[in-house]
This record gives structure tokens, sequence and C-alpha cells, in this order.
């Protein structure tokens, strides 16, 4: 069997049915839909009897969260490729056949992603770099990949025991970073999925430990990829949001350049990184963390010499706006949550 698709569910019936449907419509039929549920109590089960296809096959998860599930599946799927599917997401008709034919063209690549379009309440684009170099950069700092459209290369997963960290709450960026000593990591430049936004959002405790693990998660990255150890204040620089620690604005802005500075001239000497590709993700996270704009690669070239050039304040706003202009994420939300303000 050439395609695993692994869709773990638990309380899922209401947008299953949508997301199974287009799974079954594939234009490529080499495949199993291996669903995995979490001692769901809902109608999810019965949904899933009515399609009655021999493709589709359930099994009962382990019932310890999203990251063992997704284990249990990588390790039960039947198919050469194990290709991603959240529960409440929707493929393109053509997303199995095209990631199929890329993943068979290049065997350096172990896991082969796409663009995901939202919808619902928001209509961002969320197009991740083509590129593995830039993909491999680009995951120093974010996770820039969209995991309901990935394709992974089961014998390179289970031989080097690639599974989920369920002490994170990011499970996906932990592992991924991981992923790229054993093969590279890219995307096709389109849309290969659909990610639903209901206005359901995560816990401020999970936002927090969330923010929190991805500066973690960033430090191994570096003590493992360019053998360079953060102490804790620098560690804390990368922790997503507005940091505290840059309220003594000159010290901290003076020491995470040095630091920024550190990671390209070792990457120049150990070569991990594609210089390039680096500079590029040098230039976006500091916009980040010193102005606050979206993590946009620059189109332009980037040097050492203008990584860290001032950026006035028309162009943080018009950064900003573009952005804004550009994705709409999340205009109706935010008018639905101002609407409702202004009832109060």
């Amino acid at each position: 069997m050439k395609v695993t698709v692994l869709l773990p569910t638990c309380q899922s019936e209401k947008y299953l049915q949508e997301t199974v449907h287009s799974v079954l419509c594939q234009t490529f039929s080499d495949f199993e839909l291996l669903i995995i549920d979490d001692a769901s109590t809902d109608n999810t089960l019965e949904i899933l009897d009515r399609f009655q296809d021999p493709r589709i096959r359930v099994m009962q998860g382990p019932c310890k969260g999203l990251a063992e599930a997704l284990n249990k599946g990588m390790q039960c799927a039947k198919g050469k490729y194990i290709a991603r599917i959240d529960s409440d997401d929707i493929m393109t008709p053509q997303r199995l056949e095209k990631q199929v034919v890329y993943m068979d063209t290049h065997p350096s690549v172990v896991v082969c992603g796409g663009w995901q379009q939202y919808f619902g309440l928001s209509t961002f684009l969320h197009a991740p770099p083509e590129s593995p170099q830039q993909c491999r950069a680009n995951l120093l700092f974010r996770c820039d990949l969209c995991h309901s459209t990935l394709m992974l290369r089961k014998e390179v997963f289970l031989q080097n025991r690639l599974f989920y960290n369920s002490n994170y709450a990011a499970e996906d960026f932990e592992l991924w970073t991981r992923v790229l000593d054993f093969g590279e990591i890219a995307n096709l430049s389109e849309i290969l999925g659909y990610y639903r936004e209901d206005g359901k959002s995560i816990t401020s405790q999970k936002k927090e430990l969330l923010s929190q693990q991805q500066s973690k998660i960033v430090a191994a990255t570096l003590r493992r990829n360019l053998q360079m150890k953060l102490s804790q204040q620098q560690q804390a620089y990368f922790t997503s949001g507005k940091n505290a620690l840059f309220k003594k604005r000159k010290k901290a802005w003076t020491d995470l350049q040095k630091l920024l500075r550190e990671i390209y001239w070792t990457n120049r000497k150990i070569q991990y990184y594609d210089e390039n590709s680096l500079l590029r993700a040098l230039d976006a996270e500091w916009g980040v963390l010193r102005y606050h704009t979206p993590f946009i690669l620059s189109t332009k070239k980037i040097t050492l010499q203008t990584l860290f050039r001032k950026r006035s304040y028309f162009e943080v706003i018009y950064i900003k706006i573009k952005s804004f202009c550009k994705n709409y994420r999340g205009i109706r939300r935010k008018y639905i949550r101002l609407c409702k303000a202004l009832k109060r």
C-alpha cells in the first residue's frame, strides 16, 4: 500500500463527515484511512460506520492525548507514506496524488507539506516556504509548517524512532526539529488543505505553556545543531508574545543582536543551515522580537550588515498593514468580538 491517511479523533462528530468525505474523494486511490479514536462518547464512531468503505480502518487509541494517538497510528500504518489530516480540516482532491509524485521523485525529502487556506472565521493563507533550505532555517525559530497537509516517509520515522513527544504542547514543532537530522522537509507551493477556524481558542494556560516551550525548543535546536548553549535570559528572548525582558530595551536588544550574530558565525563554521536562508530567517525573527511584526521572509537580499537595520515607525506600520491586507486573518472573528464587547 502506498499511503496511510492518519486521522486522530476524539469527540469529533461536528465536522468529521466532511473531513472523511474529502479523503475518500481523492484522485489517488492506493491508500487506507486509519482512524485512531481516543474513546469518543459522541457520535464519532456512528458517523464512521455510515461510510461502509473498506479503505477505512478504525482503531482504539491509547487515550493519552494527541501525541500518543499519532504515535500509535504511525506504528500501525500499512502505507509507505503517512499523510496527516485533522478531524475538522479538508483535503483538496489531488493532494495525495501530487505529494506521492513529489516524494517518489525526491528521496531525500522525509516530510512534504503544502499551503493551507483558512476558512470560517478567517481567510488567512498559511504559505510556508517551498525549499528545504528555507524550511530548515525557519524551523530554528518557528513551526512554519501546516501540520494537517504533511506527508511523512514512514520508514525513516520508524527506523529512527521519530515519534511525537507528549511532554510538549507543541509536539509537532519539537518533532520536526529532530527530523531534520535524518532528511529534508519541503513544501509544494500550492493549497493542499483547508483549515477550519471556528472561533474555538486554546486556553490561556495552554497559550502560556506553548510560549514557554517555544523558547525551550529553540534552545534545544541550537544546542543540537550548532552546539550553542543559551543562558536562561537568552532562552527567554524566544518566548512568543511580548517579552517582559525587553522593557530593559537597550541592554536586551544589544544582547539579542550579539546572540543572532553568534548564530550566524557559528553556522559559517558548522554549515548546518544554508547561509542565505538562515539570514532571511534571522531577519524575520528580529522583526518579530524587536518590532512585533509577523514572521515574514524578506524578498530583498539580507546580509549581516543589513540584518539589524533600523526600521522606521512608518515601515513597521506598512509591514503590518500589508500583512493584514494580504492575509485577512481573523477579520470576521475580531469583528464579532468587537460587536459582543459593544453590547455589554
